[in-house]
């Protein structure tokens, strides 16, 4: 029981670590390769703000279901001898693995705000970002480069 109990206790520190390394959604923090590349800006000032949810690819879903898979699989296989050990093998690494994927969802899912700017030629974009935090009417860079679109106060 104890070795299964370790090999659980593993697989969910895994899993916490994966969690961990789901990227956040800053203007301060860039992409290594963003570094000593041309960006593109110009200015806007922010007319409107709304709080939105972020959920993580499949990546994230995909190891949790895994990891529980096999956390389910190790505890069955604890339990009983036989056929009877096969069974709880099998119920167990089908319940490990549907507990994991709801806890990939969960653990790929943040909040962030999106951010309406009116630009000075006169269009309009939409930005996702959780920080830096904007007041209304407030003055902004509309950063441009690398596929992406950041903010930052002017």
């Amino acid at each position: 029981m104890l070795v299964a109990t370790l090999r659980f206790s593993a697989a969910v520190a895994l899993a916490a670590g994966l969690a961990a390394c789901a990227p956040q959604q800053s203007a301060n923090v860039l992409a290594g390769n963003q570094a000593m590349t041309a960006s593109t800006v110009q200015f806007g000032t922010v007319t409107a703000s709304r709080n939105v949810q972020l959920q993580g690819g499949q990546g994230g879903q995909a190891a949790g279901a895994i990891l529980g898979g096999l956390a389910g699989a190790a505890l069955g296989q604890e339990v009983g001898a036989g056929t009877g050990q096969v069974i709880a093998t099998g119920v167990g690494a089908t319940a490990g693995a549907a507990a994991g994927l709801q806890a990939g969802k969960a653990a790929g899912t943040r909040q962030s705000i999106e951010w309406t700017v009116r630009l000075e030629n006169g269009g309009s974009i939409a930005v996702v970002q959780g920080d830096p935090v904007f007041a209304i009417g407030q003055r902004v860079q509309v950063i441009t480069g690398g596929g992406q679109t950041r903010l930052a106060p002017a």
